[in-house]
């Protein structure tokens, strides 16, 4: 695995004779465990709560392995481990501090043995957790809000579409750029048979896992650990469009042409053996990557309606069916979504089956399209949209937009799309590619960049006195056009301005602002230059009751941070 370290764990061997006997037969050796950073070993402890360990224990292929760990609470859970050169590997988090054990055995049931038991001692230096879902909104397992913004890199793992970047000094670039989030394809088309598989193709035959694939993904899940960025990880994506020359179903490992169980595209999501072999991908991806504290979430399918016309009724079901097995096997609880394009392009029905069912956490959907190309369509898209998908009391994540026609060197288009879906109260990813198509693909060049730096410095100071939520539209005067969203807290709010259509471009003179929900006292009124984050003004106000603010001068947009002055 990239960037680790290797720490000799506390382990001895099975206790029962039977169990011995089976541990001789196998020369079992009690190996080695890779610590990623920020679990490295320091003054005799082997481990950090919250950095992820891996236990090599090596057992001959054959049958399954599985991991055992108990926690000094007395919490225990069980973790799948998956095949490795030389033996098998399982990982695991500690997600409190002192002494874990842990024990693994090979078989299934009352037939399984142990061949392996060991301890590690973790310690708390301060690791971020993962991001859970909570009443209705994404939040860090320590309370802090969390709002996903990033982009759809989705081959992060190939240099030639990422700049010519490792995926480490990518995400790196991306944490720099005050990016959060990153979402990721697990490639199904793995090319032509008897060709070089993509780099992203984890799965080049039907249940045989390429390790040197699998390690593209741990490279980028160690980079994401280091720097703070969450991903989302597309697991099954690209490869179910029938004669299609980069996502043909027929360089599908299930399609029958591969030698898999499935006749047609639409077989994948109803045959039994499609879906059993689909079920084994998704463990695999929970024994290798679960444990990562980076795992945002784990997104089932991409874009059906646009990868082979998929109909409603046959993905929302396998989904469904593949969310519970991930529910029921996943310790940690990482939320579950899919990437539906969204309502404006269905094949049958529409997405709302998903959204609504259980299975599903985390509403998500994607906008690209021409009739969104103006900056003020797609603000409206995009707002308007989140507000309807947010009915489910899930949180929403935009997680494709772009266009590559979006002006340079001023990125308007990138600009609105983030300020706009963010005080809408989604979370959003920008789609960054080289320009192969003009309808979506745009480089994450450092000018566009600026525009995600500048929106997260301005969110960690609107939100270091508690988190804000979408509140409603400030009432607007001597402006006819004018849209302003808002953000709002106990302590702080937030304004986001986007300028009239007519004459848009032009200097805005004289607009008017009434913000409700403001309690009585004295505020502070920054206003911010939202492309550079430049302080344009500064006043000061007492509120009995709505506050009026008188807008500065400003073309395009402009934002202002309200706090309260204690």
């Amino acid at each position: 695995m990239s960037g680790v370290t290797t720490r000799r764990l506390h382990c001895t061997g099975p206790r029962s004779a039977a169990a011995a006997m089976l541990a001789a037969a196998l020369a079992l050796g009690c190996a080695r465990a890779p610590v990623r950073p920020g679990a490295d070993a320091a003054g005799g402890r082997e481990a950090a709560v919250n950095g992820v360990v891996e236990l090599r224990l090596a057992v001959p292929a054959g049958a399954p392995v599985r991991a055992e760990v108990l926690a000094p609470s007395g919490a225990r859970i069980h973790v799948p481990a998956f095949p490795v050169p030389g033996g098998w590997a399982a990982r695991f988090r500690p997600r409190e501090p002192g002494r874990h054990r842990w024990v693994a055995r090979s078989g299934e049931g009352a037939a399984a043995a142990e061949v392996a038991r060991g301890e590690v001692m973790a310690e708390d230096r301060g690791l971020a957790g993962q991001v859970i879902v909570s009443g209705g909104t994404l939040r860090t397992e320590d309370g802090r809000p969390f709002r996903p913004l990033g982009e759809n890199r989705f081959n992060v793992y190939d240099p030639t579409w990422s700049d010519g970047l490792s995926p480490a000094d990518y995400v790196a670039r991306m944490a720099a750029d005050g990016m959060n989030a990153l979402r990721v394809f697990v490639f199904t088309a793995c090319g032509r048979a008897g060709t070089m598989p993509n780099p992203g193709c984890l799965e080049p035959v039907l249940g045989a896992f390429d390790e040197a694939a699998a390690a593209r993904y741990d490279a980028i899940f160690a980079a994401a650990e280091a720097h703070g960025v969450k991903v989302v990880l597309s697991v099954f994506a690209i490869g179910f469009t029938p004669g299609d020359a980069w996502k043909g179903w027929e360089e599908n490992p299930y399609s029958a042409a591969r030698g898999g169980p499935a006749a047609g595209n639409t077989d994948f999501f109803l045959d039994p053996r499609a879906r059993e072999a689909a079920r084994a991908r998704l463990r695999y991806v929970l024994a290798r990557w679960g444990a990562s504290p980076a795992l945002l979430a784990i997104d089932l399918l991409n874009e059906p309606e646009w990868d082979g016309a998929i109909p409603e009724d046959h993905w929302i079901p396998w989904a469904e069916d593949l969310a519970r097995t991930w529910r029921a096997e996943d310790p940690y609880g990482h939320p579950v979504t899919a990437g539906p394009v969204g309502l404006h392009w269905n094949v049958e029905e529409d997405e709302r089956a998903w959204w609504a069912s259980a299975a599903c956490d985390i509403v998500q959907w994607h906008r690209y399209g021409p009739d969104v190309h103006d900056v003020h369509d797609l603000a409206e898209a995009l707002v308007e949209t989140t507000r309807d998908t947010a009915r489910y009391g899930k949180p929403v994540l935009i997680g494709e937009f772009g266009w590559g026609g979006d002006a340079k060197p001023e990125h308007d288009h990138t600009h609105v799309g983030i300020w706009a879906a963010t005080f809408a109260g989604a979370g959003v990813l920008s789609h960054s590619a080289p320009p192969f198509t003009e309808d979506s693909d745009e480089p994450m060049t450092p000018a566009r960049a600026r525009h995600f730096r500048t929106l997260a410095a301005f969110l960690r100071r609107a939100e270091a006195r508690g988190p804000l939520a979408p509140a409603p539209e400030p009432a607007v005067r001597r402006a006819p056009g004018l849209r302003a969203l808002a953000l709002g807290g106990e302590r702080a709010a937030a304004v986001w301005l986007l300028a009239p259509r007519p004459g848009y471009g032009g200097r805005v003179k004289g607009a008017r602002l009434t913000l409700a929900g403001i309690a009585p006292g004295r505020w502070r009124v920054t206003w911010v230059e939202d492309v550079s984050g430049e302080v344009i003004a500064v006043e000061e106000r007492d509120a009995s009751g709505p506050l009026p603010l008188d807008v500065p001068p400003f073309a395009r947009h402009v934002a202002a941070l309200v706090e309260r002055i204690e």
